[in-house]
């Protein structure tokens, strides 16, 4: 099955040509729509890309993606932001995927991985819609954090997109600026626009108004579980930022409602009694971090240090401070098998030795 590629884009001049690089392997089609540039941008697309285009910005992501979308002339498409990679060996997978499609499918579901360990490993990644249909029903929608409304025939592939933005970019106010535009002019927010508008407060340090959106996103019960849960545990930082102890706390358990424990749920949990210098029952929790498993199905934020490393690391710290220094061991050498040149793992190594182990 043939595939267009389609990107919107402004001043990317320094990540354009890297984001492209390997999309010829699984690309039939580049497209290239600048939104307003005033650096080397639209050289660069000239260059690089197939078709073309420009599309006056007016602070609406979705808009403009869908208008990049409407010169893509290849049966599927395909998404990608300027400060994306796709390394090589995913771009062949994603070739032999297209090459080898079953008519039938709608969409093509990838990981989305947005930050990795010193081992080139996934460490933080949830799926997105990657590749769909090219038909007008699936459109983006969205001025802010813009997704396209998947139906039909849905799968899910292994090859990962790597989202890379440069090092010293700052994101800026941007979309929360955008957000707040919005509520001026009366937009009733749906409740993915006020989830994500909640977590765009929270992230520019407005906690107070963080909370009341999370509040309001979990009281009109949207049913999306992998949000539901987030919410939960960012209602829980927005609350201990603000020095509320109680209702931080109460957040988290309330997460169960919708779901197992989560491994990001536990470790909060966790830390937060370990801070207490409640050791044993933080213990309990790091261990059920660890017992938990990611549900990469979801569509969930995952943290996979939560479902490994953190609670090997923390429940041998926890063990120490109990006086049980044999399970703190064992603990210890759980996580120096999974990362043994983290500085942690390093400085409890020579403890361990100074003590006899």
């Amino acid at each position: 099955m043939e595939l267009s590629l389609c990107m919107i884009v402004k001043n990317e001049a320094d990540v354009l040509e890297r984001a492209v690089e390997n999309a010829r392997v699984f690309a039939d089609e580049i497209v290239v729509v600048d939104t307003g540039s005033t650096d080397g941008t639209k050289a660069i697309a000239k260059r690089v890309a197939d078709k073309t285009g420009e599309f006056k910005w007016r602070d609406d992501f979705a808009a403009a993606r869908n208008y990049a979308d409407s010169l893509a002339t290849c049966p599927y498409k395909m998404w990608l932001d300027a400060d994306d990679v796709v390394p090589l060996p995913s771009a062949k997978a994603i070739g032999k995927l297209m090459r080898t499609l079953d008519p039938a499918t709608d969409v093509v579901m990838l990981p989305y991985v947005l930050a990795r360990d010193e081992f080139g490993a996934p460490k933080f990644s949830y799926y997105r819609e990657r590749i769909v249909r090219n038909r007008a029903d699936f459109m983006w929608r969205g001025r802010v954090h813009e997704a396209i409304a998947i139906h039909g025939n849905i799968i899910k592939a292994k090859p990962i997109i790597l989202h890379a933005k440069p090092t010293g970019r700052a994101s800026g106010t941007r979309n929360l600026d955008i957000y707040r535009k919005m509520a001026a002019e009366g937009h009733v927010f749906e409740p993915r626009e006020t989830y994500y508008y909640a977590r765009e407060l929270y992230y520019n340090g407005e906690h107070d108004g963080a909370a009341r959106e999370f509040e309001r996103y979990l009281g009109m019960r949207a049913g999306y579980a992998a949000n539901d849960i987030d919410a939960c545990l960012m209602l829980s930082r927005c609350y201990a930022k603000l020095g509320d102890k109680r209702k931080s706390f109460a957040a988290l358990f309330d997460s169960f409602e919708y779901a197992l424990p989560t491994g990001e749920v536990c470790c909060e949990i966790a830390f937060k009694l370990f801070a207490d210098g409640d050791y044993k029952r933080a213990a309990y929790w790091f261990k059920r971090a660890a017992q938990a498993k990611p549900d990469i199905d979801s569509g969930a934020f995952i943290d996979y240090d939560c479902y490994g490393f953190l609670p090997y690391i923390w429940l041998s710290v926890c063990y120490d401070k109990l006086g049980n220094r044999r399970t703190a061991y064992y603990w210890h050498r759980r996580a120096r098998k999974v990362n043994p040149n983290h500085p942690s793992v390093i400085a409890n190594q020579a403890y361990f030795e100074s003590i006899g182990f």
